[in-house]
């Protein structure tokens, strides 16, 4: 499964309607509210500011000294960093994008934090794509010597001459 980012993406391009009548209308761009010591991924869709085929080459996130960057990840044209928050405030988040054309778009997102600390503080997840496999030769040895060596009778799995084997639950 590919990872995907969260429900927090923005999508810059203006209002459709006002492009036809030839004003350059932008409305503003928002994540949704946060508390210091909260985080998540945040994301920006450039697939409204791209000219027809062009892609995203490098991007950049600068919260401006007010957030943590953990990590960032380009998804076809959304750009994502996983961010935390130190500062409570009204921020806006500079986020540029170089696309393929040698274009640079520049947008930038709002972002309230609350001086309430987050009940939980925010601990981000391993990077999109990073090798996360914790298996390896110890882990597989001690997780084998682990498992029962007979097959259990309410199924599961067991230790069979250390060949890992799964038997089904029986009815």
């Amino acid at each position: 499964m590919t990872w995907r980012p969260s429900a927090r993406i923005v999508r810059p391009g203006g209002c459709a309607t006002a492009q036809l009548r030839g004003m350059a209308l932008q409305p503003l761009l928002a994540w949704p509210d946060s508390n210091i010591n909260g985080g998540a991924d945040y994301s920006v869709d450039f697939s409204g500011l791209l000219t027809s085929g062009e892609t995203i080459q490098a991007f950049a996130f600068d919260t401006g000294g007010v957030g943590t960057q953990a990590w960032t990840y380009l998804s076809g044209t959304t750009a994502t960093a996983w961010l935390s928050w130190e500062q409570a405030g009204t921020i806006s988040v500079a986020v540029c994008a170089l696309g393929s054309s040698g274009a640079t778009y520049q947008i930038g997102v709002s972002i309230t934090v609350s001086a309430t600390p987050a009940l939980i503080a925010a601990s981000p997840p391993p990077a999109p794509g990073a090798d996360i496999s914790a298996v390896n030769n110890a882990t597989m040895t001690a997780w084998l010597a682990s498992l029962p060596t007979t097959a259990p009778l309410n199924g599961g799995w067991w230790n069979n001459a250390n060949i890992p084997t799964y038997e089904e639950p029986k009815s």
